[in-house]
């Protein structure tokens, strides 16, 4: 049977995780998200703050799906087979697209409920939060601080290994 591993061995730390504030738009969102992109790094996800005072607190998970579906919530006037017909840029230039980005990213997230782990729990925690939640993400807090993010793809090996 292999070593349980705790989740700090396999999260994603804070740092290198992308990051936007609540109060961000959908723009400056798919911004970021391009940024670590470049990066070479694969993240479909970001982790969302919110401030409070001088300090800062998990707000949500804002993932690549919640962006297009605030899109979609802007663009109803459209039915999905012509919305998807017609050309980005003339959608764009319609002012619909144009529009949607402007959402703020709190409308747009993931809020959190009780999906979460500490890092000092096993990773076995994880596995099974993400899979009696369906889920694919779960943010990693050190007490009530966020200092990352464990992802499904994060701990494939470790299931492969359990097996």
């Amino acid at each position: 049977m292999p070593e349980t591993k705790k989740v700090k061995e396999l999260m994603v730390p804070i740092s290198e995780y992308p990051i936007v504030y609540n109060t961000d738009t959908l723009n400056d969102a798919i911004k970021v998200l391009k940024t670590y992109h470049v990066e070479s790094k694969e993240h479909r996800s970001m982790i969302v703050l919110k401030r409070e005072g001088t300090g800062e607190k998990l707000a949500g998970i804002l993932t690549v799906r919640d962006i297009l579906n605030a899109i979609k919530r802007k663009t109803v006037s459209y039915d999905g087979n012509e919305l998807f017909a017609m050309s980005w840029s003339r959608f764009y230039h319609k002012g619909s697209l144009g529009n949607s980005v402007t959402t703020k990213v709190e409308d747009a997230i993931r809020p959190l409920v009780t999906e979460f782990v500490q890092t000092e729990q096993d990773v076995s925690d994880a596995i099974r939060i993400m899979m009696t939640k369906n889920i694919n993400i779960l943010p990693v807090f050190e007490g009530e601080k966020p200092v990352g993010i464990i992802r499904a793809i994060d701990i494939l090996d470790y299931i492969g290994e359990l097996l």
